[in-house]
């Protein structure tokens, strides 16, 4: 074994280390309180970076060696972990990897020559898509217009690179629409507002509308959660609804008219019929748009390891708030994947594959050269 692998092999054995250190104490959005100062202590102690504290989250930066006037670059990682059966926490989406990934590539660049600056962004609450609302600040704040992230998804061969020029994830919502009528006897329904049936028939709508888009060539869905009207007293008519829907798309613009109207719909029903309506959006994501350039750069860098490289002919139907930094610079979010038939995300099985670890930690170097 050469030096350049002896030292690749010690990166990987590091992050390993680390990634199963941090598998054992998974924490919900914005309180990664042990999660972040593990990795903080990790980077603090074994690299040369400059590690900068901001809160809730961290960044690490590389100057460039040599002033050469080449652009900023960033690449991110999420420290948080998803709520599990009974309310546990778990790292059910290998955010523990990422994170480990990002700290094995500080590993790597400590002891590299570098010709721009390099940013290592470690994000808290991507769950809940509001995490990289506080830290997409940096790239204006310090002038970066590339940055790269990645995902682990299983379903696809062990370690290939998956790759997508446009959405590789959709734009999501939770959506509550309540509407709030007037109790009446059971007996006398027509002295009171029911919304029940108003609800019923806004929710046929959205399902038409969706239809509609849909055979328009739009990439859109709708998914029900649940409606709730009334309660459980046979004597008193329903005064008080909520319909609670999931909505997706492909591309933004689209997202937004779609998830507008749907309100709009709710709107016309409170005027025309006297209902008080209350709209709440709930975990909202933006679309994870690659640019073009950035889509090419992750093919390349994966032809240069002699990664496999996989086409994705549709985006993701999950979501990824990363698409809050491709609003402000160019770049492209990937995935590399857990094998075909591993376990699925967000399910307790799931458990961050290590083989891939040091396949991604190479991915990521090999964009910063």
């Amino acid at each position: 074994m050469d030096m350049e692998e002896q030292r690749w092999t010690e990166i990987t054995r590091k992050a390993l280390q680390l990634r199963r250190q941090l598998h054992g104490m998974p924490e919900k959005a914005f309180c990664e309180v042990q999660t972040k100062g593990t990795l903080f202590r990790f980077l603090t102690e074994n690299t040369n970076l400059e590690v900068v504290d901001r809160g809730s989250w961290f960044f690490a930066c590389k100057k460039a060696t040599h002033a050469t006037g080449g652009t900023a670059v960033a690449l991110r990682a999420d420290m948080d972990a998803v709520c599990g059966k009974d309310g546990v926490y778990g790292h059910y989406c290998g955010h523990d990897g990422h994170s480990s990934i990002l700290a094995g590539l500080a590993l790597w660049l400590s002891r590299e020559d570098v010709e721009r600056d390099v940013y290592l962004i470690f994000q808290p609450a991507e769950e809940i898509g509001q995490g990289a609302m506080q830290c997409v600040k940096l790239l204006e704040e310090r002038n970066i217009p590339e940055i790269y992230g990645l995902h682990n998804i299983p379903g696809h061969s062990l370690g290939s690179i998956l790759v997508r020029r446009g959405t590789f994830a959709c734009a999501s919502t939770g959506l509550e629409i309540r509407m709030t009528g007037t109790p009446s006897h059971a007996a006398y329904p027509e002295a009171g507002q029911n919304p029940g049936k108003p609800l019923a028939e806004l929710f046929l709508e959205v399902e038409e509308m969706t239809r509609t888009l849909r055979e328009k060539g739009y990439l859109v869905w709708m998914t029900l959660i649940g409606m709730e009207i009334g309660g459980d007293s046979y004597g008193v008519s329903a005064s008080d609804g909520v319909l609670r829907l999931t909505l997706r798309a492909e591309k933004q613009a689209v997202f937004e008219q779609y998830v507008q109207d749907i309100e709009d719909r709710a709107k016309q029903r409170e005027d025309r019929e006297g209902f008080a309506l209350q709209l709440q959006r709930i975990e909202y994501f933006p679309a994870t748009e690659n640019t073009d350039a950035g889509a090419e750069r992750v093919r390349a860098c994966a032809d240069k390891l002699n990664l496999p490289v996989e086409e994705l002919q549709e985006p993701m139907r999950w979501s990824e708030d990363f698409g809050y930094y491709l609003q402000k610079a160019g770049g492209a979010f990937f995935g590399v994947g857990d094998g075909e038939n591993y376990p699925q995300l967000h399910t307790q099985a799931y458990e961050f594959p290590d083989e891939i670890l040091p396949t991604a930690i190479r991915m990521f170097a090999e964009l910063l050269k």
